[in-house]
């Protein structure tokens, strides 16, 4: 039965009519009932017309299950996006901080120097100076020996003498001189430039009695028939490293005052020899800093042949040690082998390659620590207070050795040390709990997690206790670094005249000549006696009755 039925349905669905299923069953539809004709026609109709809805339905299904095979890598494409949409966002949301945070950075929260400043220097009680008020007056204090301008021995002098204008056109004047009487007196000292030539001759003469030949020379210094005295260059050494005044500008300084025209080129071969003489004095300072127990080191970029190098300072309050190289990391540090050879302890930032030098102890320049928890105060508003405490810290740390200094101790109590030591990383924990260890971006997890500056500032200060805390143990560390960056100070000078240096040999030239007179004036030598003791060889004595 069930198969009959599966047969008419398939005949309908074909399209047959009524006959035409009759007789596929061998049936004549004359011989059958009208009444049941009628029903199976109205059965057949309602057979063809749900075969044409499952038709219907079955192209749309299929159409269904194509739009699902193209929906489906659809979907994988929206989700591939909106992961990188949420990427780009993150990127875009930290760059934005990173803008504002270096939008809002200055002298007072970073190591920017003051002049980058210009207009926009901020004036709030937040970011005033790191230099705490004296509460001095200005001006000169109470015992103070002024040195006002004394008599000056002239070489020659003139006398003006001044009458009253009314007496002037009177024909007794001459009668009434001699009853005037000088009321004020007044010295005013001028200078003029006198050129004068010495002129070297040497002899020659063959002796009557020997019967030979005998000659004289010439000085040393005199290897020209036409030559500049060591005056002259004096003052040539003196405008260019004392006064900063480019070669350009001598030339025409020196044009006014000795009536001729010194040539740049001439110049710069003075500049060039003064250099390689204090050449030889340079492994003076070397080797005292070496030794000494105490120094601070530093760098700054310039731009010399048409790229930026480094110049590259040792120092402490007896002597400064300029190098210069294409390179600022470690690799700088290993070609010149000062630090490399150097003892006692070494003052510096919290840049890396000077960690990498085991044979010196680490002090930490706490004022660049105090400016960057002063930028992390403002980065972080929610947690201030913790930052803040940190620097009033360090401050009251500071106040305390200057206490102890005051009342005549080399140290301060071990007990008290260590009550520091534990207040500052009980910060440093708390810190670090508010700012937790971010969760690793990359997909793959390859690479350095990111810590974010926060973070990065308390680990820094977390790995480096010691050196935090080698100024309270060393009474003869400083605070801070502030000698290597005075030390460095001339060569910005240098740079807003000159802008840069033309060649490698430039920036050398100027770090021999700069730390020999910076040596000598730290050391109360004056640095135009400096040159001249340079140029008659009796510098080297001189520094070396200082650098003991």
């Amino acid at each position: 039965m069930a198969d009959g039925a599966e047969r008419i349905i398939e005949l309908v669905s074909a399209g047959k009519d009524t006959g035409d299923v009759f007789s596929a069953f061998g049936l004549d539809p004359s011989s059958l009932p009208s009444e049941f004709l009628a029903i199976f026609e109205f059965y057949n109709a309602a057979v063809s017309t749900l075969s044409s809805s499952v038709k219907e339905i079955n192209e749309k299904l299929v159409s269904v299950e194509s739009m699902v095979r193209t929906i489906e890598p659809l979907n994988r494409t929206i989700e591939s996006m909106s992961e990188q949409m949420r990427t780009q966002t993150e990127l875009i949301a930290a760059l934005q901080d990173t803008l504002r945070e270096r939008s809002s950075k200055n002298s007072h929260n970073s190591s920017l120097p003051p002049s980058s400043d210009g207009y926009r220097k901020p004036r709030s009680k937040n970011t005033r100076s790191l230099r705490e008020a004296s509460g001095k007056k200005p001006g000169g204090q109470k015992g103070h020996k002024g040195h006002g301008l004394a008599k000056i021995e002239a070489d020659a002098k003139e006398e003006r003498n001044h009458y009253p204008l009314q007496c002037l056109s009177c024909p007794r004047m001459q009668g009434c001189l001699s009853a005037m009487r000088c009321m004020a007196t007044g010295h005013e000292y001028e200078m003029r430039t006198v050129v004068v030539d010495t002129e070297h001759k040497a002899f020659s003469i063959v002796c009557p009695v020997a019967k030979e030949l005998y000659k004289a020379s010439l000085p040393g210094d005199v290897k020209s028939s036409q030559q500049y005295g060591a005056s002259v260059r004096s003052f040539v050494i003196q405008l260019w490293a004392m006064g900063i005044v480019a070669i350009g500008r001598i030339s025409k300084i020196l044009e006014k005052w000795l009536g001729k025209k010194i040539s740049g080129g001439t110049i710069a071969n003075m500049v060039k020899g003064f250099a390689e003489k204090c050449a030889s004095l340079v492994p003076q300072i070397r080797e005292y800093l070496s030794r000494c127990s105490v120094k601070g080191a530093d760098e700054t970029g310039l731009r010399a042949d048409g790229s930026l190098h480094w110049l590259h300072v040792v120092c402490n309050d007896k002597a400064t040690y300029l190098y210069a190289d294409r390179k600022r990391g470690f690799e700088a540090i290993e070609n010149d082998g000062l630090l490399i050879d150097s003892t006692g302890s070494l003052i510096h930032d919290c840049w890396s390659p000077y960690f990498r030098l085991g044979n010196v102890a680490h002090a930490i320049c706490l004022q660049h620590i105090q400016r960057e928890l002063r930028a992390a105060a403002e980065r972080e508003k929610d947690n201030a207070d913790l930052f803040r405490g940190m620097e009033n810290l360090l401050l009251e740390m500071r106040e305390a050795k200057l206490d102890a200094i005051e009342e005549g101790k080399d140290s301060i109590p071990e007990c008290l040390t260590e009550i520091y030591r534990l207040r500052f990383r009980t910060k440093i924990e708390e810190g670090l709990k508010l700012f937790p260890r971010p969760k690793r971006k990359s997909r793959f997890g390859l690479g350095k997690i990111p810590q974010g500056k926060t973070r990065s500032l308390l680990l820094r200060l977390q790995d480096h206790m010691e050196s935090v805390f080698l100024f309270l143990e060393d009474f003869d560390v400083d605070y801070t670094n502030n000698e290597s960056e005075r030390s460095l100070r001339i060569s910005k000078v240098k740079q807003s005249v000159s802008k840069c240096f033309r060649t490698e040999e430039g920036m050398s030239i100027f770090a021999k000549i700069t730390s020999v007179l910076d040596t000598a004036a730290k050391n109360g030598i004056d640095k135009g006696k400096m040159i001249d003791a340079i140029y008659d060889g009796s510098a080297a004595t001189l520094l070396a009755s200082k650098l003991k």
